[in-house]
């Protein structure tokens, strides 16, 4: 009888044995779930609103405009957003912007986006000026030099030639576009970039002297100093 009763115990104890050990089991692996939860919680979170690069534009970049001109008249600005305020598509590299055209109108404190520039770069003469600069038109029976060598986006000093004088007329000056083929009576224009403080200038040198081009390097160009020459100094 007495080795019944021990065994009823013992039994009884082993099996509260086990139950309290499947509890402390049940208990470490919820804490173990809960932990893992709560640092994918927090790796979430965090992810969410880590500080991600975006570009941002500072001012009206309307629809036209290359993105070297946004980026040489630092039309935007480089900030950083919470990545869950980022749109798709943000552009963080102003390299990005080279050869591209913005496709819309980006409004201040937008974001610039890949889809609001087109994939190549625009030729309209609007969106090459800025501010004071005009686009001037100039007739190319007007020029003599080396027009035949110059390509759009070329820089050239500029000289005129005018009762028997020839001195430096404008230096490095931008060609925005050039007639691909002459017009029908031979003549055609092409577009020089100038400050419209000079325009009235630009127009009487067209219309009374003769204009000659000298092309200036792509790279490293020094500053043309001021020059003249005529006969007596040519001669002497």
């Amino acid at each position: 009888m007495s080795n019944t009763f021990t065994g009823k115990v013992s039994g009884r104890m082993s099996s509260r044995g086990w139950a309290i050990a499947l509890g402390i089991g049940a208990v470490v692996l919820a804490a173990i779930l809960l932990v893992v939860y709560l640092d994918r919680y927090r790796a979430r979170v965090g992810g969410r609103n880590a500080p991600t690069p975006v570009l941002v534009a500072k001012q009206l970049i309307p629809t036209g405009t290359p993105g070297s001109i946004v980026a040489t008249n630092a039309m935007y600005a480089p900030t950083t957003l919470p990545a869950k305020e980022v749109e798709v598509g943000a552009v963080a590299d102003p390299a990005y912007l080279a050869g591209r055209a913005a496709a819309v109108d980006i409004f201040p404190g937008q974001q610039i986006t890949s889809t609001d520039f087109a994939a190549s770069d625009t030729t309209s003469v609007d969106s090459q000026i800025t501010g004071t600069q005009r686009a001037f038109s100039l007739s190319i029976d007007a020029v003599h030099g080396s027009l035949s060598q110059v390509q759009v986006g070329d820089s050239v000093d500029i000289y005129t030639s005018i009762s028997g004088v020839v001195k430096l007329f404008a230096p490095n000056v931008k060609v925005l576009t050039i007639p691909a083929v002459p017009g029908p009576s031979g003549g055609s224009n092409l577009i020089l970039r100038i400050e419209t403080g000079e325009a009235a200038k630009w127009l009487y040198a067209a219309d009374n002297t003769q204009l000659i081009f000298v092309l200036r390097p792509v790279v490293g160009a020094k500053p043309t100093k001021p020059s003249t020459a005529s006969a007596a100094t040519v001669l002497r």
